[in-house]
């Protein structure tokens, strides 16, 4: 057994919410994986509260998406502290704290967009890539995907999964009648796609829930004349969307094709933990927090009129429906739920921690040097 590691920093890319740790204490929003994984290490964690203003930086951040003065900070606690290692839960800050963190300290960052060409070019061009200790990319395709553009073993980059809270997004039988197609998120969101399809089902309602808790911007159904079985729907918070799952029949994921292979996969997750059927677009990384014909149904990128048969099918089809989302519901509750996640994170730490000092880069890099 490992003693407990006593000085590891866990990084997050989110704003502090007043009231949270209540929240989750009372049932009203999911559990939070940087507060729990912060938890288990009986140790700090940082967010952007600790960020402070610097308009330059700030606009600087807003062209690189890179998270600069929260790097530089948490840079500053790791040498004060004496951190021994960082989990950066983001490459938002785990790239830019590759050049500022000693070598000395282990480094453990999650990739959310880990197959970007122009990430991924500056990683080689900076040499980051020996600068991490474990790269977690969110899907093993990007995870090989990764470990092929920057040449580096299976050991250092590895898949770990989003997870789903499974006790806060779960069934409540008879509470709210199934009645709707319903489609969440902001995130590379397809919805032109998705009204297209909509158009072929005049019979069908649908709900268009466009929001999200950690981007802004627009989702492409702007410029779109919605046909009248679409209604536009406000974004609301964990507690209503769990009823909002709870009254679709169908939950759809219009994703864009992109290198954000992973994109709605919390919706996707979300909707299966509720027992919700789920109809996605096709994406390398999305693909895998699904199974397909089991619990979900996948259709190419772009493609409306595949999309409306797939939405016919199961609106038609109520009992296939029903046993679609019984079976996403299991497949979150065996492979996706926060306990799994945590303890996924932890063994890696402790793997990260078991190691010898930083190796030297051609030693890091494996037989791909």
């Amino acid at each position: 057994m490992h003693e407990p590691v006593t000085r590891i920093l866990v990084v997050a890319t989110n704003a502090p919410v007043p009231g949270l740790v209540a929240a989750v204490k009372q049932g009203f929003h999911q559990r939070v994986d940087y507060l729990e994984l912060a938890e288990r290490f009986d140790n700090r964690h940082v967010d952007y509260g600790i960020v402070r203003p610097n308009r330059m930086l700030e606009r600087l951040e807003g062209i690189t998406r890179f998270d600069l003065r929260l790097a530089s900070q948490v840079n500053q606690i790791v040498r004060s502290a004496r951190y021994q290692a960082v989990i950066s839960l983001s490459e938002r800050v785990g790239i830019p704290l590759a050049l500022m963190l000693p070598q000395t300290v282990r480094h453990l960052v999650i990739f959310h967009h880990g197959m970007s060409a122009r990430k991924l070019q500056l990683i080689r061009t900076l040499h980051l890539q020996h600068r991490w200790d474990i790269v977690a990319a969110i899907s093993e395709a990007e995870a090989k995907g990764m470990r092929q553009a920057l040449g580096l073993p299976a050991e250092r980059v590895v898949a770990l999964h989003t997870p789903v809270d499974t006790a806060f997004y779960q069934p409540q039988p008879g509470r709210q009648q199934a009645s709707v197609v319903q489609s969440l998120g902001l995130s590379h969101r397809d919805y032109p796609t998705l009204i297209r399809a909509m158009r072929r089902l005049p019979h069908i309602p649908c709900h268009l829930r466009v929001g999200s808790s950690w981007i802004s911007g627009r989702s492409g159904h702007e410029r779109e004349v919605l046909p009248a079985n679409i209604s536009l729907q406000p974004f609301v918070p964990p507690v209503q969307l769990r009823t909002c799952y709870q009254q679709s029949r169908i939950v759809v994921v219009p994703i864009k094709a992109s290198t954000q292979w992973s994109a709605g996969c919390t919706s996707v997750q979300a909707a299966q933990a509720m027992g919700r059927p789920v109809i996605a677009t096709r994406r390398p990384g999305l693909a895998e927090y699904v199974d397909e014909g089991r619990t979900a149904l996948l259709v190419e990128p772009g493609d409306a009129d595949g999309m409306a048969d797939a939405i016919a099918t199961l609106w038609e089809n109520p009992d296939r429906a029903e046993r679609m989302g019984q079976a996403g519901r299991q497949l979150m509750e065996e492979r996706f739920t926060i306990e799994q996640w945590l303890d996924r994170v932890v063994e890696l730490t402790h793997k990260m921690m078991d190691w010898p000092a930083r190796r030297s880069t051609s030693t890091m890099t494996g037989s791909a040097v």
